[in-house]
């Protein structure tokens, strides 16, 4: 009896202790295991006297480029332009066809479609606006013909302001509506009535007298005769020279510092599309992402973002079909004073000023065998210095980023599977991009360009050479990126003891694309998503004596938008948070708890110790303010179940009272969706200074603490 008694004792403790887990346990929703240990008690120490150099903005980059994939739309275009119409420039016949020819792959596309009779839309090849046609529609007096283009979005008493080029029969009668419904009151109309046989502009504005996700914009005319239609724009009144307001007052919460302007498109870009009047810049098949360049937004346009958003850019010159004379003359015209020939160029096209660019990128992954004019390394070195001498020659002021891949990005990519036929990339090798480089072109770069993306659900393959798809608990698959910038500088390491050039001239890196990817899909921005960021982050500040410059992918990959409005996602809430508040001098910290050894073959994605602080299961990071005023410290909890922390700063004082923010939500699932409520969220709150915190799960922490000097 007292066996029983005794046994059923133990079984109410044991559920007593289960149920008080449970509620300091955070929900799973999605389909990877997880792990919900309870860890001893872990211990940090910072040491304040261990520094290392600088965080600064930079450190907080982004990358952008003009257009994307299905995925992630096109990212210029969708999510920072303001031009509400696609293919404003008539790149394409106005038809009723469906399949468009030459392809197009972008996420959403509105068409032009005819209005009235199908076959009174033609064509013009002879005289066109801009581009190799413009649309000419035949009117008569029993008949409106014209064009129309559907899946508009309005906000309700919101203006909108456009502008049409127009030419035509005198006597034509021309109406532009934007229209929201099936009765004469739910549109807003201009007529113009003055037309002749040369293009003129013509000033559009319209009211909006509802919300709707499907307005339509109609160009018709009536009257014997015809008439041409150049080019059509419309935009909310509230834009900010171009740009989407919403978007550029979250970008700029980011703190990014600067952005890398580039990607694939580069290397099939001509720049010279892209100045001048963007009325008159020819519309172009972008041939890397298969889809329709406006080139609305050119050099010019990406300059006064900058300027709008506080940041730099670095600007990508195309390496693929490009040569370097086109390159020298982009720089000229950027940097170049008003006697220079493109300097005049510039000073015509409204720019008297150059705009001293410094940052200049020669070639967008040019060790990708997918990227457009890729060819090998021996001849990429050769290409780059050519590229550099005439770049240097016009403007010697310039920084020069190099193209890299170290022998992580290499193997994963397959990129040394196709050159040498190894899955693994091997210094010294024609698959050693970046050792090439720092080998042989050291003296013709400032910094070398590092990307790396990897997979929530898969791990690549050393011994089959691919990725297989792998369940993982939340700590393990949200480390990925953090090991992908531990192994990036495992390789540097070795770099710098094979290379003499290194001795006498330190490699730096702008590590200028990073994000989770799979199979050309990025994952939704979730609390387990930023989690992973989070992590990758704080290993990039214990590596700013490497990584002085990132781009994370994308800018606009931190907030959610549609047509209309947009957010802060989760990362975005994570770029802002640790953008405001990161003290800027690394420090270091030790702990009682190492990271765990690793679980796969070293090599590839795999370093070989696994990144992260010595605080096992948490990962810290640490750093001082440089007036030595404050202490912030980072704590991530990537696991299901809350850890205990206690935190020493031997030999300082610090005030009782600390601030604390945390990043957290419901699930590892949970995301922020414009529209949506609202489930992942920052909380700041002031809480007295005690020897043991309790870090919740799933959840970035920030600790600032203020040092009693």
């Amino acid at each position: 009896m007292k066996n029983v008694l005794l046994n059923f004792i133990l079984l109410l403790l044991w559920a007593g202790n289960t149920l008080a887990q449970s509620k300091n346990e955070l929900k799973a929703t999605g389909k990877k295991s997880s792990v919900s240990t309870s860890f001893p008690p872990i211990i940090a120490t910072i040491n304040l006297q261990q520094q290392k150099p600088e965080i600064t903005k930079y450190h907080f980059g982004q990358f952008i480029e003009n257009l994307g994939n299905v995925d992630v739309g096109d990212l210029v275009d969708d999510g920072l332009w303001a031009e509400m119409l696609d293919d404003r420039k008539f790149f394409y016949p106005v038809d009723t066809l469906k399949n468009l020819s030459p392809v197009n792959k972008r996420d959403r596309m509105n068409q032009w479609m005819p209005l009235g009779k199908i076959d009174a839309v033609k064509m013009d090849s002879i005289n066109p606006f801009v581009g190799k046609h413009s649309p000419k529609v035949i009117t008569s007096d029993i008949q409106i013909n014209g064009i129309v283009q559907s899946g508009l979005w309005l906000q309700h008493n919101k203006k909108y302001v456009g502008r049409i080029y127009l030419a035509g029969t005198a006597n034509v009668k021309i109406k532009i509506s934007l229209v929201w419904g099936d009765k004469p009151e739910q549109r807003s109309t201009v007529s113009i009535d003055n037309l002749t046989g040369d293009y003129q502009k013509f000033d559009l504005a319209f009211i909006s007298k509802t919300s709707t996700t499907n307005a339509r914009i109609e160009i018709t005319g009536e009257g014997e005769g015809s008439f041409n239609i150049g080019a059509v724009s419309l935009m909310p009144q509230d834009n900010i020279q171009g740009f989407r307001k919403d978007v550029i007052q979250l970008l700029k919460g980011l703190h990014s510092g600067i952005y890398r302007w580039g990607g694939n498109f580069i290397s099939g870009y001509d720049w010279k599309d892209g100045i001048g009047d963007p009325d008159k810049r020819p519309p172009r098949y972008e041939y890397a992402w298969e889809g329709l360049e406006s080139n609305d937004v050119g050099s010019e346009e990406i300059i006064r973002f900058a300027q709008l958003i506080d940041v730099e850019i670095a600007f990508t010159v195309n390496t693929g079909f490009g040569d370097a004379s086109s390159a020298a003359q982009w720089v000229e015209y950027m940097n170049g004073d008003s006697h220079t020939e493109m300097g005049k160029l510039r000073v015509k096209n409204g720019f008297i000023k150059p705009f001293n660019v410094k940052f200049w990128c020669v070639g967008n992954e040019s060790y990708g065998w997918w990227q457009l004019g890729h060819i090998d390394l021996k001849s990429h070195l050769i290409k780059h210095r050519m590229f550099v001498e005439k770049m240097k020659a016009v403007d010697s002021s310039i920084k020069i980023v190099a193209s890299g891949a170290s022998i992580d990005e290499m193997t994963v990519t397959e990129s040394a599977k196709k050159e040498t036929g190894k899955i693994i990339a091997e210094y010294d090798s024609p698959a050693d991009w970046t050792g090439g480089m720092l080998r042989q072109n050291n003296d013709y770069l400032d910094f070398v360009s590092e990307h790396f993306y990897c997979s929530v659900t898969e791990r690549f393959d050393l011994a089959t050479g691919k990725y297989i798809t792998i369940d993982e608990p939340l700590e393990d698959w949200t480390r990925r990126p953090a090991n992908r910038i531990k192994v990036k500088a495992e390789h540097y390491e070795e770099y710098a003891k094979r290379i003499p050039a290194l001795q006498h001239k330190k490699a730096q890196v702008y590590l200028d694309e990073w994000a989770y990817y799979t199979n050309w899909v990025h994952p939704k921005p979730t609390l387990g998503v930023t989690i992973g960021y989070a992590r990758g982050l704080n290993e990039i500040f214990r590596n700013t004596d490497l990584i002085k410059m990132v781009g994370f992918t994308f800018g606009t990959s931190c907030i959610s938008f549609n047509d209309t409005s947009a957010v802060y996602n989760a990362t975005g809430l994570l770029y802002q948070l640790y953008g405001s508040h990161i003290a800027n001098i690394p420090v270091e910290i030790d702990g009682n708890s190492p990271q765990p050894a690793p679980k796969w073959a070293i090599g590839g994605e795999q370093p070989k110790i696994n990144a992260g602080s010595n605080t096992y299961p948490l990962d810290m990071f640490a750093s001082l303010t440089k007036d030595v005023k404050f202490i912030s410290i980072a704590v991530i909890n990537p696991t299901l179940t809350e850890q205990e922390l206690t935190i020493k700063v031997p030999n300082v004082n610090t005030t009782n009272e600390v601030i604390h923010y945390s990043l957290t939500g419901n699930s590892v699932d949970a995301k922020n969706v414009v529209g949506e409520k609202e489930e992942v969220f920052v909380k700041k709150a002031f809480i007295q200074k005690k020897d043991l915190i309790k870090i919740a799960p799933a959840s970035i922490n920030l600790y600032t603490f203020e040092v009693v000097k």
